[in-house]
Formats: structure tokens, sequence, C-alpha cells
């Protein structure tokens, strides 16, 4: 009973799970029963046939009605696989998995997955369902409603199965419905795909947002697609108003502009005008891209101080901005003369001008006090009519010459503007002239040039009756020559004045020409500024150059617009010696002229490292005034020198290396061997090749030798510099020996015909088995080899004979070890044995054997000596009882059978003498 239930409770448990798999498995087929695919994309079709039957062959069917369907993929008789259109070839037979390529919306239906057994056909379906992905698209219009401006957004999902859904965000939220109109279309076409179009207007008066997104959500994509588009925003303008009088008609008109700028959208523009204002018909604004600007036209005299209010506004916008302008009051205080030639007349009431008999053109200049744009003048004569000779043009009254009295009299003129004016009353009063001497004012002019190395300013006062008087105004000690002449022409007369100065100044001055004539109301000066002297650029450039092995700084001084005649010093400073106290063989000064159109001169000096590191150059230029400049030498310091002796890398000589860094001097090097044993001396040359750094030289010699021939030695390196200043390094090289080689491994002595043999025993069949070897002597490194007793080379460390492999019998043998270090050698002698772990075993069994049998023989031994003994011992005990008798010797050897008694004293004796051996 209890084996039925758990049955019973298997099955169910078995049941639950089919039912809960998203496969289909029924009757042996495994395969998913709804599959999405993509149009343009790949899908896989999975099903499986898990029984246990032979399938004859297995195909996909593309149901096309209840009695017609097609193959489109599978296996046929002989497992021959096949594939149409889009589909792949399956799996197996088994598992017709296929890869689909979506191609077109028809591929959407039922496929029939069929395996063919044996016995009988089974199959299942499933269902492809093929989505189209949409075709997204924005776009954004902009149209003007009732003077308000909108703007249209277009969110397209175009061919899409199934339908997209559309909304609208504003930073993760929908729109506001109070600013923002959305509707939406949809449409379906032929292959059975649709398209929804989402549409959302806002008026841009009321949008605050730079920014809105469409969101398309549709079954074949991964996630919403989200497009951005930008929007426009209300921007408040900027708010201007200016006046402008400009010329209408030949009048006067006042011109009001208004300007909005910068605002999104254009705003409209309202006027406020006063109430005097006349009508005017409206105006279409001036419009820009940034910009709107609207005028208006005023009379200047009907609106004087009104003010004229500006309104910038918006349909939908309640607030507006305004500005507002006044326009001006205008007035004018008086009309009087210019010029200052008028008087008072006698009455006080009016200006009085007088004039001469025969006077040329005569100007009388009025000015009008106010602040009118523009005026008018008119005059008329109150005692007759108005002169033909006299006009007024503009603010002027104009007089044709020559001048009669018939223009005197008594004149009145008027400046008005609309409404106002001024009046001015003149009294003209012609005279007769009277004759005074002729006089001619001076024509003044001032010069200046240079010559050679002055500079000349010349005043010069011509033309004037009588003579000018010509003077300088100078400054304070000013080193200047004047020179002055008088010459006349035709009762004129001309006054030259040259001052003669140095051709150029270091500050800037400026000298003045003074001229006084009677024709002059004041004096007239004519300032003139002399020339500046242009700063001297005196350089200095130092490099190092090498001559004959001694280091030389060479400093170049020069200086641009200068007279070839200037002369070019040195000097030092901070330094032992002046350069006129050097030698002149180690001391070389050159000068010349620059080639140019400035011209200029330069000097070289070129001084000896040795005397001058470390000083302080100075080239000094001596002109107008001395200029200097100067350079500090490099300055070295004591050499270094270095020595070493080693041997070469990859070659069987050493090398003795000599290093010496020095300043300013290339020395020379000598190698000298000495042998302290024998004061024997070698004396080797050496050839240099310096390398140049600057004042530093670097000097690396080198001298090779094998170490036999040196061993033991002394070797010096001799350094001695231009003056005789001697450098020496000295270095020993000592003697070195092997005196032999130990075998640190267990050995065991043998002779052979060679000599000493060490004979060494290696286990068979191990791997990395070495003997090891210690070199006596004091050399630096060695290098060990080891040969078979055929000659072949064995494989050796640092300091052990090395069997990499397994040791065998061919191992074993006698191997030659050499040790050497250049020409230094020692030798040993190894016989190499190899033990089994058999032979191991085998002895260790002998040796014990042999042990045991000894110990064996060693007791047995022992115990017939001590059974022996024993016996012995009982013998003498038993012979013993027999002679101790208390009576004396003498009688007992009396009572003893005749002819006996020797040997019974004998034996007697002889058992004394165990008797005491046995005691002790």
């Amino acid at each position: 009973m209890a084996l039925l239930m758990f049955l019973l409770l298997w099955m169910f448990s078995d049941l639950c799970q089919s039912l809960e798999s998203p496969g289909l498995e029924r009757r042996g087929i495994v395969l998913e029963q709804d599959v999405m695919g993509v149009l343009g994309e790949e899908v896989y079709l999975r099903c499986l046939y898990t029984g246990n039957e032979t399938v004859m062959f297995s195909t996909w069917n593309r149901v096309n009605s209840e009695t017609n369907s097609v193959m489109m993929s599978g296996f046929k008789y002989a497992n021959k696989a096949f594939s149409k259109e889009s589909f792949s070839i399956p799996e197996s037979q088994t598992n017709l998995t296929v890869k689909v390529g979506i191609t077109s919306v028809t591929m959407e239906g039922r496929y029939d997955c069929a395996f063919t057994l044996e016995e009988n056909i089974i199959k299942e379906s499933l269902f492809l369902t093929v989505n189209v992905r949409p075709e997204i698209r924005t776009r954004v219009e902009e149209d003007v409603v009732n003077g308000t401006l909108y703007q249209t957004v277009h969110c397209s999902a175009i061919n899409a199965k199934p339908m997209a859904l559309i909304r609208w965000e504003i930073r993760g939220v929908p729109p506001d419905p109070d600013v923002f109109y959305i509707y939406t279309t949809n449409s379906t076409h032929p292959n059975r795909t649709g398209s929804v179009v989402s549409v959302l207007r806002l008026p841009v008066l009321l949008n605050n947002e730079s920014r809105v997104s469409c969101v398309v959500q549709h079954p074949a994509l991964l996630r919403p697609t989200v497009s951005d588009v930008e929007l426009q925003t209300y921007v408040p303008p900027s708010i201007s108003m200016k006046m402008e009088v400009k010329q209408k008609n030949g009048q006067d008109i006042l011109q009001v502009l208004c300007s909005a700028t910068g605002g999104r959208p254009q705003p409209n523009i309202i006027w406020i005008l006063p109430d005097s204002a006349p009508a005017q018909l409206p105006q279409n604004p001036e419009v820009e891209s940034e910009s709107i600007t609207s005028s208006h036209w005023f009379p200047p005299d009907l609106c004087e101080g009104e003010n004229i209010t500006c309104v910038i506004g918006y349909p939908l916008r309640p607030a507006v901005q305004t500005k507002t302008i006044t326009l001006p009051t205008y007035y004018i205080t008086s009309l009087q003369l210019k010029g200052g030639r008028s008087e008072t007349s006698s009455d006080k009431t009016s200006d009085l001008v007088r004039l001469a008999d025969g006077d040329g053109e005569v100007v009388i200049r009025m000015e009008v006090i106010g602040n009118v744009p523009s005026y008018t003048i008119n005059c008329t004569r109150e005692d007759g009519p108005m002169p033909k000779e006299v006009n007024v043009v503009d603010s002027d009254i104009l007089i044709k010459g020559p001048v009669g009295f018939n223009i005197s009299g008594q004149y009145r003129c008027q400046a008005s503007y609309h409404r106002h004016s001024a009046v001015l009353q003149l009294q003209i009063e012609v005279n007769p002239r009277v004759e005074i001497p002729v006089t001619f004012p001076p024509n003044i002019s001032a010069q200046l040039w240079k010559e050679g190395a002055n500079t000349y300013v010349e005043c010069l006062a011509s033309d004037a009756a009588p003579a000018a008087n010509v003077s300088w105004d100078l400054p304070q000690d000013l080193n200047v020559e004047i020179q002055s002449d008088v010459s006349s022409c035709n009762g004129t007369h001309t006054v030259r004045s040259v001052l003669t100065l140095p051709a150029c100044f270091f500050q800037e001055t400026t000298v003045e020409c003074v001229v006084e004539h009677l024709d002059l109301l004041q004096q007239e000066r004519r300032p003139v500024h002399l020339p500046i002297c242009v700063p001297v650029n005196v350089t200095l450039q130092s490099m190092v150059v090498w001559v004959n092995g001694m280091a030389y700084t060479q400093v170049n001084c020069s200086a641009d617009s200068v007279p070839p005649d200037s002369t070019v010093f040195w000097n030092t400073e901070n330094c032992r010696m002046g350069i006129n106290m050097s030698e002149p063989s180690e001391v070389l000064i050159q000068s010349g002229t620059l080639q140019g159109d400035g011209g200029g001169v330069w000097s070289s000096a070129r001084l000896p490292v040795h005397s001058y590191a470390g000083c302080t150059v100075v080239c000094v230029l001596e002109h107008h005034r001395p200029e200097r400049n100067s350079v500090q030498l490099p300055s070295g310091g004591p050499p270094s020198v270095g020595m070493k002796v080693g041997p070469l890398r990859d070659s069987g000589l050493w090398a003795a290396v000599c290093e010496y860094q020095g300043f300013g001097l290339v020395p020379n090097i000598t190698w000298i061997i000495s042998d302290h044993n024998t004061a024997a001396t070698t004396i080797v040359p050496v050839t240099l090749q310096p390398v140049f750094q600057g004042i530093s030289v670097l000097v690396n010699t080198s001298y090779k030798f094998e170490l036999s021939q040196h061993e033991g030695r002394n070797i010096t390196c001799l350094i001695r510099d231009h003056y005789g200043m001697e450098e020496r390094r000295t270095v020993n090289i000592p003697k070195y020996f092997i005196s032999s080689i130990v075998v640190l491994n267990d050995t065991s002595l043998l002779r052979g015909n060679s000599g000493h043999v060490y004979r060494v025993a290696l286990q068979e069949a191990i791997p990395q088995q070495i003997i090891s070897f210690r070199v006596m002597g004091n050399t630096p490194a060695f290098s060990i080899r080891c040969f078979r007793a055929d000659g072949s080379a064995a494989h050796t460390g640092s300091t052990a004979l090395v069997f990499v492999e397994p040791v065998s019998e061919w191992d074993a043998g006698l191997y030659t070890c050499h040790a050497s270090w250049y020409h230094h050698k020692a030798t040993v002698l190894v016989q190499v044995e190899v033990t089994s772990r058999e032979t191991q075993k085998m002895t260790f069994f002998l040796i014990c054997f042999s042990s045991a049998t000894a110990i064996s023989l060693f007791l047995l031994v022992t115990r017939c000596v001590c059974v022996w003994r024993e016996q012995a011992l009982r013998q003498r005990e038993s012979l013993a009882g027999l002679v101790q008798t208390p009576c004396s010797p003498d009688i007992s050897m009396a009572t003893l059978p005749s002819g006996r008694g020797s040997e019974y004293a004998e034996l007697l004796r002889y058992s004394i003498v165990l008797d005491q051996k046995s005691t002790v």
C-alpha cells in the first residue's frame, strides 16, 4: 500500500512540472508554443524529440491552411538535410532547432514540428508572431494665429506592427494640459502595419520649458525610445527709447524710436501719446532677427515737455513692460555778437561795431544762446532800407568791401525757432580811415636736422615789418651754441637763429623759439623736441673653444647703431688679473665694425679658462656716455681622477682604466708598471681621445694585458698637466693561486696510477644528484669543468658535478674535474660508482648476516671458554684439597715415597701458583 501511494505521488509531481514548464512536452516533443520575431532580424525555432523510437525523417512545416502546409527545413530519408527561404539547416533529426531570418510580415503564422517514426507520425505546432519596429520621426513647425506664435511638434511612429504607443514627457512627467494641447491619429496599412502620429501644440508665450521628450513604446523595442525636441521659451525683451531731430519737408521734426530687443517671441508695441499730439496713421514696425522697432513723429513746438510712453505686450500675457521718455522743452535766451569786436553804444541799448572807410570784407559773427536744435536769423535796418552790401548768412552778417559810409545805421536782428525768439540791437558806425605805419606779422617756422655729430635747430621769422625779435627758451645746464642773422628784402625783414646741439639727449628735452612782433597780440612760441638717444644695446656672447688641448672662453661684444669710431674696452671684476696684464700668447683681442644699415662696432676677447675661471668680464663702450655689459665666465673645480683594474668581459685579458675629468686643460697620461721585488719599471705611453663638454674635458684611457704578465705588480696612472702638475693613481694586482679541489660528498680515498682518486657512490635511477667541490685558493672566481674517461664533457654547475638525468650504470666511471681561472688550475679525480636499491638491500643483508654470525661465534666461543674455565677451577679445588694437611711441609715431603718427592714438589708449586692466579 505504501509503494502504491509513492508511485501516485511521483506521477502527480511529474505532471505539475510538465504543466509549469514554458515549453511543451507531449508525446516526446519539447518546443515553445509562442515565438516572437522582429522584421529584419533572426529568431530561433526550437523543437526536440525526446522519445526512444527511431526517427525516420523530421521537418518544419509552415501551415497555410488546415489541408495545406509547406516543408521549410528538416531531414529526409538517409538523413539528408534541406532548407528553404530563410530557414537554416536543423541541428539533427531529433533536434530541429533552426535559425529563421524574418524577411516579411507574411512569415507570421503557425508552424508544425513533425517527426516520422517507424510506426506513426507525431507533430506539435507553434505560432510565430512577426513584429515590425517603428520608424520614429520628429519635426517642429511654427505658425502665428491672431498675433500669437505657436509651436507644433509632430512625433510619428511609422510602419509598426503592432501599433506603437506614444506619450509625451517633460523632465519625466506629462506636460501641463493648461499649456500643451496633445492629439493623436492612427492609420493602418495594407501590409498589416500601422502608423501613429502624436501632435503637441503650445503657445511660445506660455512656455517655460526648453525641451520635450517623445517616448515611443513597442514590443519590438528593448526599451522605450526617447526623442528630445528643443522648444522655444518665452524670453522678455529689453526696451529702449531714443529721440532724434530730423528734417522733413524742410522743417524740423522730432522722431521718437521704441525698440524691443532679444525677446522671444517678438512682442507688440503700443504708444501712449499726449492729447496735444497730432493724429498719425499707424506705421509698420521695423522687424529684424533679434529686435522690433516702432517710431512716432512729433512737431517740436506742439508737445514740448510731454511724456511719451512705449508699451510692450503680448496677447496672451497680462503683464506688460513700459518705458517713458519726456520730450525736450526749448528756449532761446539771447542773441549776441561773437568775437569781441563790439562795444556798447552810448545809450546802452544796442551793441556798437566800428568800421573804417575802405575796409575789405567784414564778417560780424552772432551767437544764439539757447537749446533749440536750429534757428533762423533775419536782420533789418531800422533807419532805412538794408544796403545791398549787407547780407545775413547763417549766423553771420557779411559786409562786402570796400566798406562805405552808407553802411552806418541801426540794425535789428532776430533769431527765431517756431515760437521761440531773441532780438539783437546793432549799431554799425563807419569812420574815416587813419593812416598808420605799414607792419607785417612774421611767418614763423622751426625745423631740426642732424649733421655729423651735431643736431641743428633753426627758428625763422620771415617777411616781417619791422623785424621780429627772435629768442630761445632753453633748459638749464644745456650746452648750446647760438648763431643769429637778419636779412632784408623789399622792406621786409627775416630773422634766422640757429642752435648747435649734441646729436642726441638721454632724456626728453624741449627748446622753444620765442618770437615777438608788433602785429602779434602775444608771444609766439614754437617748441622743438630734441632727439632722444637710442639706447645702445651692448650684446655679450660667450662660447668655449679648445685649441691645442687648452680651453679658451671667447667673449664677443657688439653694439648696434653707434659710430664706427666708438671704442670698446675690456676689463675684469672679481678676478686675480686684468685682461691687459695677460700674456700676449694666451689672450687674443680683435675688433672691427659691423656692416649694415645701422652700423656698429664689435670686439672679441679670447681668454684662457685656467686663468680667468669664475671672473666677470666687462665690455665697456665709449659713446655719448659709457655703456657696459658683463658676463661671468664659468668656473671649474679640482680635477677628479679614478682608476680601476679588472678582467674584461668576454675576453681573456685584463684592463686598467684611468679616468680623468678636469677643466681647461688636456693632460698627458702615462702608464707605469713596476715590480717591487725586482725594482723593474716599464713605461707605456698613451694616445688620448679627449671628450669636451664646455670647459670640462673627460679623458678615459685603458691598458689591456694578460693577468700572467703583470700578476703581483703595481700599475700606476701618471697624469701631468700643461704646467707640470702631477697626479698619480696606483693599483696593485694580487698574486692569485688555486692549490687544490676538495670533494665535499662522502668519499673514500683510492690510489691510482694518476694519484689520489676519490670514490663517490650515487644511487641508481635518481635524478639531480650532485658531487660538490670546494676550490682552495684566493681567486675571486673560477670555473669547474669535468670530463669522463672517454674525454666527453660532463654537466657541471657553479661548484658541482651535476647528474641531471636519472643515474644509471652508464654514469659510473672515472671523472677528471678541473678548476681554472685564467692560467691558474687544479685537478681532482673522482671515481663514480652507481648502486641500486637491490644491491644496497643485499649489502645490508650480508652485513647484518655477517654481524649476526660474528656475534653468534663470539658468544659460542665465550661460552666454551667459560665452561672450560669452570672445569679447570673444579680440578684445582680438588687438587688443593689433596695437598692441604696440618703437617708442615718438611714432614709432608718426608713422608713422600722415595724417588717421587720432586714431582710432588713441582705439583705443589704449580697448584699454589694456580691458586694464587685464581684468587687474583
